[in-house]
């Protein structure tokens, strides 16, 4: 029934837009030979008015056609060379006409020298591609993000990531200036489109402006200028929403800009109980993810996350099931008191509240194991963000340059949860109080126009202490203890860093890279776990296995060695790494010291079999010491019924990897296509050893040998020009065999493999509507003692109107096939949201209205597979609402 609604809306909503569109066809013919007339073009016009309304070039056939939703007196104008212009006036109303018209030979016509300049959507440049941003608007944008979708090749993720090919982009600037680096998640989601001109996608980019023209670098950025007028003076954008059915919800925001060359200000501030994520991207600011940047060092270094109710739900909307109270304010600035100095500040308070409720049933099936666990959770989350983060950058001369960033944070949560674990119910409270500081200094030297020193320094401290407590006792089969009221766990999680790098590029006249750089590191971690047992008396209990005081250090000395050859159509890039790496694991008094050797060789080849086509490929070797987390020697939990510890001591592992990709054309190109697999081997990995029980689950960390890993991908962009719209198809595999192990059953040998395919169809029409449109498939498989498969489809059509020059309306339909693991069948989810906006005319205020979740989709349910269990997760979803809004450009 719900699908029927879903059509029969989507076809209701077609004929409204469609309803006011007249077609004008015919065919035309030379007067004297009456063969048809190709490439001729046709203009629509008012009788009264120069003003092109719509234009086309008839077909081989001298057919052609023309949609308009004018009415009145038209003048319909036919040109060509040697023929002479012919007019011919109409008078449309609502119904389609056919007008055939007889060219008539003249003249051939003379041309002088004549320099045409051709309408293109991209200007290429050296290393930039530049896009005009009104050739991509369709209306319905309200942010950069919303315009950045609309660009074919570049992929904007549910979680805000931008991709171009395989690339995430490194940063999002305006006017050349960048305020949040990997985090312009808050930019693009916040900016409003209005003042934005041109987008330019920056190739080969370098985010050392004194290594430009000297590294290999295939980084891509993005950066946005503006309109004249939006350079000048302060702009924002106001929007207030309130639901009036039912009267609960509401979403307010304002962001003020000011762009001028010498200063830069972003001030944004947002509140809203309406599901949307006010700040979805604090992570990428807080921790510094650059990899493979020349004279980085630290920048993956951050406390392990152990306890973290946060539900994940890949390939649905994640508003549906946010259930919020946000709350942000962010202050960002970019100074430029000289032309030699720079000062950035950013800022953010975010005190946020979450609610969600799920209901899991958890199904173990192996052998003689048979266990079904239900729990029911209602969690509330209480997340007090507060983060700032400031940096200069001074050029000591036009040669070099000194920079300073500085990180403070404050990150707390508290979660506070109503649990039924197989009908008995409990209170499970977790409370973390995290405090991080991050200080860098970097110094870069142009030695020459091809040579370059960058050396740098870092120096990070951060704690994450974290306490849990459960008011009931589900372990007595566990401990043999009796007379308990609850159990907590005590974590104190601190880390300290220091690091140094200095990272020498030459490039030679033959454009042959060489690059060579040395690196010391030391990491001090602090890790207590201290599992209690309350006693109804007031006692404490410590169950031995369970309580962890360790220290973890490690000293890393690392020199990396790298050339890059090129020839006319290959490149050969060699890299070796090598470090001396010792660690020292100090646990209850008793202390591990291993001095490790690690080699990392690396070799990239490719090749460009024609213009556009290149086949490139890899090969790596890596060796690498396990981390903290990996050999934690007792028990700690993770929640409810988990309790994990590592293995016994400190290991090497290796692993070898090559893959191979072909690519065809560029992003920009109207075809495009990426074609790569991959196989990896890994001589010893990190399996587990598990001991099932109904009420607890203990997994103990191993060593095991000979994983194999493989992946095939395909990405295709085809820009259709009989559709004018953008073909997308992206498709995957990866599949694993290795071991793992079960207490009773023992040694496992288990194949995986997870599928997925998605094609989907965007349109680029000028007229009344454009579609968005597409479906998926994820498929998994496990294969062990017995096979277990899931499938899971998705289907999307997002159909957008232009009903009125002011009046735009957006329909966002979507159907979930959730594969059911206890039956046969799949379960169908129906969602559709319906949006109308209308700009007052001569204002700069607009109106909307929003219709969620249409059909009052209560629930939604989610299903996953492990080697060891099933888990079907029901989450509560957000009623279906009518929200009124009114917008103000400023």
């Amino acid at each position: 029934m719900r699908g029927f609604l879903m059509l029969l809306i989507c076809w209701l909503t077609s004929c409204f837009a469609v309803k006011g569109q007249v077609y004008i066809k015919g065919k035309l013919t030379a007067t004297k030979t009456t063969k048809p007339l190709h490439g001729i073009r046709i203009d629509l016009k008012r009788t009264d008015s120069s003003r092109i309304l719509a234009y086309t070039f008839s077909d081989t056939d001298g057919n052609y056609r023309l949609l308009t939703p004018e009415k009145g007196a038209l003048t319909l104008t036919f040109k060509a060379f040697s023929y002479y212009q012919a007019s011919r006036n109409v008078v449309l109303d609502t119904a389609d006409i056919e007008v055939n018209v007889q060219l008539t030979e003249g003249e051939p016509t003379i041309m002088k020298e004549v320099v045409v300049y051709g309408k293109r959507n991209a200007l290429f440049k050296k290393d930039t591609i530049e896009l005009d941003a009104k050739n991509y608007l369709q209306g319905n944008e309200k942010t950069v993000e919303d315009l950045l979708k609309k660009i074919p090749g570049l992929q904007v993720g549910k979680d805000g990531s931008i991709k171009i090919g395989q690339k995430e982009v490194e940063k999002v600037m305006v006017e050349g200036d960048d305020f949040f680096e990997k985090g312009y998640r808050l930019l693009t989601q916040n900016m409003s489109v209005k003042p934005v001109q041109k987008v330019q996608v920056l190739q080969r980019y370098s985010n050392n402006k004194h290594l430009k023209g000297v590294e290999h670098s295939d980084k891509v950025a993005l950066n946005l200028t503006l309109k004249e007028d939006a350079k000048k003076e302060w702009m924002g954008y106001l929007s207030a929403a309130g639901s009036v059915a039912p009267a609960e919800f509401y979403n307010v925001h304002l962001s003020l800009m000011n762009f001028s060359k010498k200063n830069k200000y972003f001030l944004l501030g947002a509140a809203n109980n309406n599901g949307v994520d006010a700040v979805s991207s604090i992570n990428h600011l807080i921790q510094d993810n650059i990899p493979d940047e020349p004279g980085q060092v630290g920048t993956d270094v951050s406390t392990p996350s152990i306890i973290d109710n946060t539900p994940s739900l890949p390939n649905f909307d994640y508003q549906l099931t946010n259930f919020n109270k946000d709350k942000l304010l962010s202050v960002n600035t970019i100074f430029n008191p000289t032309p030699s100095l720079k000062i950035k500040w950013i800022g953010f308070a975010n005190p946020t509240r979450k609610f969600f409720t799920k209901k899991e049933v958890q199904d173990y099936n192996i052998e003689n194991i048979q266990i079904t666990n239900t729990q029911d959770y209602s969690y509330e989350k209480q997340i007090d963000n507060y983060f700032t983060k400031w940096s200069f950058q001074y050029d000591v001369n036009s040669k070099s340059t000194l920079s300073y960033t500085g990180k403070l944070g404050s990150l707390h949560h508290t979660d506070n949860a109503r649990l039924s674990f197989n009908g008995l119910g409990s209170t499970e409270l977790t409370s973390k109080t995290g405090f991080l500081t991050n200080h860098h200094l970097s110094y870069t030297q142009k030695i020459s126009e091809n040579k370059a020193l960058v050396s740098s320094l870092r120096w990070m401290q951060e704690q994450s202490p974290l306490h849990y407590y459960i008011d009931q006792y589900y372990y007595q089969d566990l401990f043999q203890e009796s007379e308990i009221q609850g159990v907590e766990q005590k974590i104190k999680n601190n880390l300290q860093y220091w690091g140094f790098i200095t990272h020498y590029l030459s490039k030679a006249k033959n454009r042959n890279v060489f690059e060579a750089s040395i690196s010391y590191e030391k990491e001090q971690r602090e890790l207590v776990t201290d599992l209690l047992l309350d006693r109804e008396d007031g006692a404490k209990l410590f169950p031995q296995g369970f309580s962890n005081h360790l220290q973890f250090t490690t000293s890393n000395i690392t020199a990396l060695t790298k050339y890059t050859l090129t020839g006319h159509k290959t490149e050969l890039v060699s890299q070796l790494r090598t470090s001396m790496l010792q660690t020292s694991l100090n646990s209850h008094q008793n202390v591990s010291v291993r001095d490790n050797w690690l080699l990392s060789p690396q070799l990239v080849a490719k090749w460009m079999l024609h213009k556009k086509g290149e086949l490139k490929a890899n090969a790596m070797y890596q060796q690498a010491s396990t981390k903290m987390m990996d050999i934690v020697p007792d028990y700690y939990t993770t929640g409810v019924r988990n309790f994990v510890k590592g293995l016994d001591d400190i290991n090497l592992l290796s692993n070898l990897g090559v893959s191979a990709s072909y690519t065809y054309g560029s992003w920009a190109d109207k075809f495009y296509t990426q074609l790569t697999i991959g196989k990896s081997r890994y001589f010893d990995y990190i399996g587990t050893h598990s001991i099932m029980a109904p009420n607890y689950n203990l997994s103990q960390a191993m060593i095991f040998k000979d994983r194999e890993t493989s992946f095939y991908n395909v990405q295709l962009n085809y820009y259709l020009k009989a559709l004018n719209g953008n073909l997308k198809l992206n498709g995957g595999t990866n599949s694993s065999n290795y071991e793992s192990s079960v207490e009773g059953v023992g040694v496992r040998n288990i194949h995986s493999r997870t599928t997925q395919l998605s094609l989907e169809f965007r349109s680029a029409w000028k007229y009344w509507a454009n579609i968005h449109g597409g479906k998926s498939f994820q498929f998994a498989s496990f294969n062990a003692e017995t096979a277990t498969r899931l499938l899971n489809r998705n289907a999307f059509l997002h159909l957008f109107f232009s009903i009125h020059k002011n009046t735009k309306a957006n329909l966002k339909n979507d159907i979930y096939y959730i594969g059911n693991i206890h039956s046969k069948g799949q379960a169908a989810y129906y969602f559709s949201d319906l949006s109308i906006s209308h700009q007052l005319s001569k204002t700069k205020i607009s109106f909307d209205i929003t219709c969620k979740n249409i059909f009052n989709t209560n629930q939604f349910t989610n299903a996953t597979l492990t080697d060891t269990y099933s888990l079907v997760t029901t989450y509560r979803l957000l009623p279906r609402y009518l929200m009124i809004g009114i917008n103000y450009n400023f």
